[in-house]
């Protein structure tokens, strides 16, 4: 999967492809407290889903984004998120799966 993340200088917002490859789903992660407030829209939203695939994974990036907060309630908001010229994208450190395979790669 390929994910392109950005910041408002506060949330998270992580841009993922939606299954079909013709587009993109955004999904706005903002810290509240103790909680995490996911704003996201797509047809999943509007099924009667629980939480879609998206606010799950949107929430794991923003634990490997900020990993030293305490684990957060999720809280979702179904509303469109639009791209903006004014955030920055950013890099996210890599996954404990990805540092495993470096290890790996090196000591071979």
């Amino acid at each position: 999967m390929s994910l392109t993340t950005f910041t408002d200088g506060k949330a998270l917002i992580c841009a993922f492809p939606s299954s079909k490859q013709n587009g993109v789903y955004l999904v706005k992660v903002e810290p509240h407290y103790n909680d995490l407030i996911i704003t996201h829209d797509c047809p999943a939203c509007h099924f009667g889903h629980k939480q879609c695939k998206h606010v799950q994974m949107a929430a794991e990036v923003y634990e490997r984004w900020q990993w030293w907060e305490p684990k957060k309630q999720i809280h979702t908001v179904t509303r469109k998120i639009v791209l903006s010229s004014e955030w920055e994208q950013i890099q996210l450190p890599p996954s404990q799966e990805e540092q495993l395979r470096a290890v790996i790669d090196h000591a071979s």
